[in-house]
């Protein structure tokens, strides 16, 4: 069973990435290179692990915990394969869209000014990094440094508070995408993602920074995908990943190196046999779907109401809805994935909502809306908003197809908050245009965008 449904996988896969790269106009940072990376790793080569004995969902909890069955993978599968066909469909749709808006208007491929403005960009450093500073101080876990260096009572775990943490190095980003990289910004970039390492949890805080450096990189050499040895630090990154956590965790108890070394190494070839529980997205996605289904309801878009009430801080509203409530509620003591942070993706998210029109639906619209977002960004020039705005959303893409549609605005708009911030200035203080000492105009042709 798991046989033809790798079978059935691969051949969805290799179709959609052919047409793709034929019609899609791909490039580092079209969305659709981001989720067939994000479909090869969680379906395809979940697949191929199962089939070569890596244990399902739930099977190594012992005998109360219903694991996951090969049939709710299979299933899995094949809705996973529709949706990729879906967002395949609305990728060529917006690549034909926008070809056709350049024939009708052969004026948007000039070269454009740049309307990034410098000083808007200092004014949220300017505040940022400093509060940036503060938080690294008093919110982080630093060697040598007490932890309880602040006591604000019930508000000492307030999200408000703990977020000025990454604000410095967010600053460091944004003086990055305007400057280049300079040594000044490098080494102090470093040691920020050194302290984020350390925490010994929240994983995003290091990967996300490292993809955006990696976008910035590119898109200021005008490269339409990465050179040997980008992909080289990828891989790297994408080793370090699995064992991240535990890393900083047993940096904190003063653990030897080789120590470390020896559980990273294990933990990195359980990762290569598909072993890892950061390899479970399929199974998680599948139990998602029984799940709903036993509960015999779908949401109706109710999952995306908490992001209303995000911003009121939980001490003042102890009761206020989560993000992930949803997961909760279907949850069963025998499968209890909402009590163990356990996650559906956008599609379980999607399925949750509105069924089986919700698995071609709703990836057929944010497919299309990402895609048309990417080319009207790389239309632009580098130094423009709707290119950094643009970079902010794409470096957060495996975050929201991993945790769901929500996650857009959790990773953009608050997790990236000074970032942000420097986007909204200009929307309501535009500079009509930046004069810069180097004027870099672009070549759209070298990112898929035909003349």
């Amino acid at each position: 069973m798991l046989e033809i449904g790798l079978a059935i996988d691969l051949f969805v896969l290799a179709c959609c990435a052919l047409v793709l790269l034929k019609y899609g106009r791909l490039s580092h940072s079209h969305p659709a290179s981001i989720y067939l990376f994000f479909h090869l790793y969680t379906f395809t080569l979940r697949l191929i692990g199962l089939i070569f004995g890596a244990p399902t969902l739930f099977s190594d909890w012992g005998l109360y915990f219903d694991a996951v069955k090969p049939e709710e993978i299979v299933r899995a599968a094949a809705v996973g394969d529709a949706a990729l066909v879906a967002m395949t469909v609305a990728w060529i749709r917006a690549s034909i869209d926008h070809h056709r808006s350049i024939l009708r208007r052969p004026d948007l491929l000039a070269a454009r000014r740049p309307n990034l403005k410098l000083s808007h960009i200092w004014s949220v450093v300017a505040i940022s990094f400093p509060l940036g500073v503060f938080g690294l101080w008093a919110f982080t876990t630093l060697p040598g440094v007490s932890k309880d260096v602040l006591e604000l009572g019930e508000w000492q775990t307030s999200s408000w508070f703990f977020i000025t943490q990454i604000w410095a190095g967010l600053a460091l980003l944004a003086l990055i995408y305007w400057y280049g990289f300079r040594w000044w910004l490098l080494i102090p970039i470093g040691v920020y993602l050194l302290i984020m390492t350390y925490q010994g949890f929240h994983r995003f805080r290091v990967i996300i920074p490292a993809l955006l450096l990696m976008q910035i990189f590119l898109d200021r050499r005008k490269l339409r995908w990465p050179p040997v040895y980008v992909l080289i630090l990828m891989v790297v990154m994408m080793a370090v990943f699995f064992p991240l956590k535990d890393i900083g965790r047993m940096a904190q108890q003063g653990e030897r190196v080789s120590d470390i070394v020896d559980y990273s190494t294990e933990s990195v070839n359980a990762a290569v046999s598909i072993k890892a529980p950061d390899q479970q997205f399929l199974d998680q996605f599948a139990s998602g779907l029984t799940l709903v289904d036993d509960a015999g309801r779908f949401y109706y878009g109710e999952t995306y109401l908490a992001l209303v009430t995000l911003p009121i801080p939980r001490q003042l509203w102890p009761q206020k809805p989560g993000l992930a409530d949803y997961l909760t509620d279907i949850s069963r003591p025998w499968r209890p994935m909402g009590e163990a942070g356990m996650i559906v993706t956008f599609l379980g998210e999607s399925y949750a909502n509105f069924g089986y029109s919700g698995i071609v639906i709703v990836p057929f619209l944010l497919a299309y809306v990402l895609g048309r977002v990417y080319f009207h960004a790389y239309r632009n020039n580098y130094y423009s908003v709707s290119r950094l705005s643009y970079l902010l959303i794409a470096c957060n893409l495996l975050q929201v197809f991993r945790d769901g549609l929500s996650s857009i605005i959790v990773f953009t708009w608050v997790n990236m908050m000074p970032l942000m911030a420097i986007v909204v200035l200009h929307i309501f203080l535009p500079a009509r245009q930046t004069m810069l000492r180097e004027p870099s105009p672009e070549a759209p042709a070298r990112y898929g965008i035909p003349a």
